[in-house]
């Protein structure tokens, strides 16, 4: 399994790759901005037509996996950890994940327009644990806050995420992990797949920001000589998606709320309401 660790850091985007698009009225809905998110039966994906059954059987070189939402059920997770640390109700607990979740994400945004380099993962994971404490009026010590930070690397997989992947080796697909995390955080959560799931672990860490700065989508291109054209990316989130759209990946959505695309002019290629959609673009 190849880590990202030993590879060159990438401080500097790379050359302009993003799809360019003709502005369009703010009128025009997300279908006729993209065919491919007409409703379908309670949850989004593409139409079947002659265009999507050759995108079907388009060979991929390799298949990137976000982690903390595409192959994790953060929420669910986190909710528990904290109802059994911090002795909340679950309703308490669950809105307590968000916000930590919420500031976690924006700590590690805030990292690439900063100018000071990219602040580690787990510090991030830190600071909205801080903040969450505060908003909820809650004091821990330091160790029960290490046990909450520690948590991250216990969370569980989505209940299909195991057998997808198992499928898709199956298949004898590539693939690898691109992800926000740090590097030995993104190795140990390698691992909940059983060995062989993931052919490498590519972390921002290496790239020296985080998405959807283009540096990460960058990175199996610079550690693995993979071309974007030859990459299918699955995302758990529309902040992933805007950020492989734009870098030229072909990208499917995991997109277990039904929600709409951050951008309709960055929408995702494919998607629905779970990963067991990867299995039927291979």
């Amino acid at each position: 399994m190849t880590s990202a660790r030993n590879a060159p850091c990438i401080g500097q985007p790379s050359a302009a790759r993003a799809r360019s698009k003709n502005d369009r009225a703010n009128s025009q809905s997300c279908e006729q901005l993209n065919p491919l998110l007409a409703p379908r039966r309670g949850y989004l994906f593409a139409p079947k037509d002659h265009a999507q059954e050759t995108a079907m059987t388009q060979p991929y070189k390799l298949i990137t996996f976000d982690v903390f939402s595409a192959l994790l059920d953060i929420q669910s997770s986190l909710t528990a950890i904290v109802q059994q640390t911090l002795g909340m109700r679950k309703d308490k607990a669950a809105a307590f994940s968000r916000t930590w979740r919420q500031v976690q994400m924006s700590r590690a945004a805030a990292s690439n327009s900063l100018d000071k380099g990219r602040m580690p993962f787990k510090d991030c994971t830190a600071i909205g644990l801080d903040y969450a404490l505060g908003k909820s009026g809650k004091k821990v010590d330091a160790a029960t806050k290490r046990k909450l930070v520690a948590g991250w690397g216990t969370l569980s997989p989505w209940p299909e995420a195991p057998a997808v992947m198992q499928a898709i080796k199956k298949k004898g697909y590539a693939t690898a992990i691109l992800s926000n995390g740090d590097q030995d955080q993104l190795d140990s959560v390698a691992g909940v797949f059983g060995p062989g799931a993931f052919d490498h672990v590519l972390s921002s860490e290496t790239a020296g920001f985080y998405k959807p700065h283009p540096s990460v989508y960058e990175l199996p291109t610079r550690v693995l000589g993979i071309g974007s054209k030859d990459i299918l990316h699955v995302a758990g989130g529309a902040g992933d998606v805007v950020g492989a759209i734009a870098y030229g990946m072909t990208c499917y959505w995991s997109n277990r709320t039904g929600d709409l695309p951050m951008d309709p002019a960055l929408g995702p290629t494919y998607q629905g309401k779970d990963l067991k959609g990867v299995l039927k673009l291979l």
